[in-house]
């Protein structure tokens, strides 16, 4: 037993000692992000879309040449595979415009060749970027509680892991209904659910900056919330008799050293979060556009299926129905987090405006006056919006517009297959 004791603890410190310094010493919540953006890199390698690298000895984010002749290799193994199958499918008539699946994989494929030039052509200037992020400076600093780390990674999880998974599990049983005799159902389904998975990882990675940028404007807040109440108790009738002018001073003085600080770190999360989006702009809005085309698509083809059920009384299979809604309902959903984490965000740096509202500077000391005046001006000149190539402003009122065009689509294509079809009857 002691041998068995003494072997376990040596493997636990070779472990440890293995890891970065970051991952054996610090707070949860930098040990969590600290997991989350290594693996979110080691993806964006894997796919071929990032042509840098992490340097451990330089400390710092690098261009490899050895990742950009591995990226080149995939994206041109990617591009030759996809575009000889969608060649060969339309030269003999595979391809049908009521298998929805199949061509909103292929308009997937078309972003992920789009996403290949456009990031390739940035890499030097994101690589700057991420440099010049001071980003776990910036956590170390700040107390997030264990379960807000954990309720935003789990948060994280759901988008970049669980709803993919539903995808790929609603699309085996879409393979194994409508092909029945194909034996090597998961290889097509890895087929199709590929373009799908890398399409979207340059979204993903916004949208975990979305949820730390989220995380840390909180904890920011939630500091501005004790400096308010202790700055407005300090200037009470009660403290200002009890303590002399010199004690609230140097008070007054240390509040606006917190302050001052935490105005920094905000400035530093919300333009670093609003600059990020330019890097994933295009792809955001590329893939915007796929998944309305693709949920249009399906709607409209859900329709046709019941309506020739009904008028011409073809069979109408149920249960592939239902796999097709599921699967669709996978991108609007993804939608909808983004949606939903990006006006968090938003609201969470309008509180910030709020709480510095609250200040009582009637009797304060001049430099903490000045301190929240300037912590203001940059609450009101960063203006946080997040606009992608400045057409739509990612919030809630996002998710009404998509379900909108998609009605209104579904609409005016309904009203014009059921005139054709009473017209030739």
């Amino acid at each position: 037993m002691r041998f068995l004791r003494r072997q376990t603890r040596r493997l636990r410190s070779i472990w440890q000692r293995s890891l970065p310094v970051r991952f054996r010493r610090g707070k949860l919540h930098t040990q969590v992000v600290t997991i989350c953006v290594y693996g979110s890199s080691c993806l964006n390698i894997l796919y071929g879309v990032y042509l840098g690298r992490f340097s451990f000895r330089r400390k710092k984010f690098v261009f490899s040449k050895a990742v950009t002749i591995y990226s080149l290799f995939v994206a041109t193994f990617f591009a030759l595979f996809y575009i000889w199958n969608i060649y060969k499918e339309i030269s003999t008539g595979q391809i049908n415009l009521r298998d929805t699946i199949g061509i909103y994989c292929y308009m997937n494929v078309c972003v992920c060749l789009f996403n290949y030039v456009t990031q390739w052509g940035k890499t030097l200037q994101i690589i700057r970027f991420q440099n010049s992020v001071p980003f776990f400076k910036v956590l170390d600093s700040l107390d997030i509680s264990a379960m807000i780390v954990w309720r935003a990674f789990i948060y994280s999880l759901l988008k970049i892991v669980f709803c993919p998974l539903i995808a790929y599990i609603t699309l085996i049983l879409y393979q194994r209904r409508s092909h029945p005799e194909s034996q090597w159902t998961s290889v097509t389904t890895t087929k199709t659910m590929l373009p799908l998975i890398v399409s979207n990882q340059l979204n993903n990675c916004f949208f975990g900056g979305l949820v730390i940028a989220n995380l840390i404007v909180a904890a920011v807040n939630r500091k501005l919330h004790g400096i308010v109440k202790e700055a407005n108790m300090l200037q009470s009738p009660v403290q200002m008799n009890l303590h002399k002018p010199y004690y609230r001073m140097r008070r007054f003085c240390e509040l606006a050293d917190l302050l001052d600080e935490l105005a920094r770190k905000y400035g530093v999360t919300a333009c670093r979060s609003k600059n990020y989006l330019r890097f994933t702009d295009w792809s955001m809005v590329l893939s915007m556009m796929v998944n309305l085309l693709g949920i249009t698509m399906g709607c409209y083809n859900q329709y046709l299926a019941i309506a020739d059920h009904y008028i011409n009384e073809e069979p109408f299979d149920l249960f592939l129905a239902i796999v097709l809604v599921v699967f669709l309902a996978v991108p609007f959903l993804e939608l909808v987090m983004v949606a939903r984490i990006s006006n968090e965000t938003l609201m969470e740096t309008r509180r910030t405006g709020e709480l510095l509202q609250r200040f009582d500077l009637q009797h304060a000391d001049a430099r903490f006056k000045q301190v929240v005046n300037a912590f203001w001006l940059q609450v009101i000149t960063i203006d946080y919006k997040l606009m992608p190539l400045g057409l739509l402003e990612l919030n809630t009122s996002l998710v009404n517009k998509v379900f909108s065009s998609v009605t209104g689509s579904l609409l005016i294509l309904i009203q014009s297959d059921l005139t054709l079809r009473f017209s030739l009857k």
